[in-house]
C-alpha cells in the first residue's frame, strides 16, 4: 500500500507544488502550519523541506494578508471605533519589530496574518517579516524529518535487527543531537521574543499620553 511520502515523491516536480498549494489553502482557513512543516521534515528531507515550507508559508501570509486587508478591513475598523482598547494591537503590530517579534513567538500563524493584515501595517514591513518564520519552520521540519527517522530506522531494525547499510551509532547521534538543538534554539527565540513583545508594549504604554 503506497504511502503519502512515497505518492508526493513519485509526483517528482509536481510533488512540491502540490505541498506549497495545499499549505496555501490549508492555513488559510485555519489549519495549523506545524501539521504542513511536520510534513515537509518527513517527505522532503530537513533542507529540503525547509525550502519548500518557506516559500509556502511565505505565499500564504501574502494572500492571507490581500484577503485581510480587501474583505475585513471595514469591519475590523468599524470594532476598533467601538473598542478604542483594540486600537492598541493596531498600533502594535504596524511595526516591522513586532511583527517579526510575533512571528519568532509561538502566536498562531494564521491568526497573526489575518491580524496584522487588518492593522496599519504596511506590505513591505510585513514581507521583510517574513525572514522571521524561518527559526520557527526549521525546528518543525526537523521534527517531521526526525520522527521520519525514526520510524524508518526502528522498521528497518525490526526486519533485519541492524542499522541500515551506510548508517552509524555516529550518524544516529548527530541527527537526535540536531533535533535537540533545533528544539532548544526555537523555545529560547521565542521566549526571548514574547518578553521583547512584552517590554516594547509596556513602553509604549508608558508613553501614552493616558498615562
Amino acid at each position: 500500500m503506497p504511502t503519502v511520502d512515497n505518492f508526493i515523491a513519485a509526483l517528482g516536480f509536481w510533488g512540491p507544488v502540490l505541498f506549497v498549494v495545499l499549505l496555501i489553502i490549508g492555513t488559510t482557513i485555519m489549519f495549523p502550519e506545524s501539521i504542513f512543516a511536520l510534513t515537509a521534515g518527513a517527505i522532503f528531507g530537513v533542507w529540503w523541506g525547509l525550502l519548500w515550507m518557506t516559500i509556502a508559508g511565505v505565499l500564504a501570509s501574502f494572500v492571507m494578508f490581500f484577503i485581510g486587508r480587501h474583505i475585513f478591513k471595514n469591519p475590523v475598523e468599524n470594532l476598533l471605533r467601538k473598542h478604542p482598547k483594540l486600537k492598541a494591537f493596531d498600533e502594535a503590530a504596524s511595526s516591522f519589530k513586532i511583527i517579526a517579534l510575533l512571528r519568532l513567538s509561538p502566536f498562531s500563524f494564521t491568526a497573526l496574518c489575518y491580524l496584522v493584515s487588518v492593522s496599519k501595517a504596511k506590505f513591505s514591513s510585513y514581507a521583510y517579516a517574513s525572514i522571521a518564520m524561518i527559526p520557527g519552520f526549521l525546528s518543525t521540519t526537523y521534527i517531521g524529518y526526525a520522527a521520519k527517522h525514526a520510524a524508518d530506522l526502528a522498521a528497518q531494525y525490526k526486519k533485519t535487527h541492524s542499522l541500515p547499510p551506510g548508517d552509524s551509532v555516529v550518524h544516529e547521534i548527530t541527527v537526535y543531537g540536531g533535533l535537540v538543538v533545533a528544539v532548544s534554539v526555537s523555545i529560547i527565540v521565542a521566549k526571548v521574543a514574547l518578553r521583547t513583545v512584552k517590554n516594547c508594549n509596556s513602553n509604549e504604554n508608558l508613553k501614552s499620553p493616558n498615562h
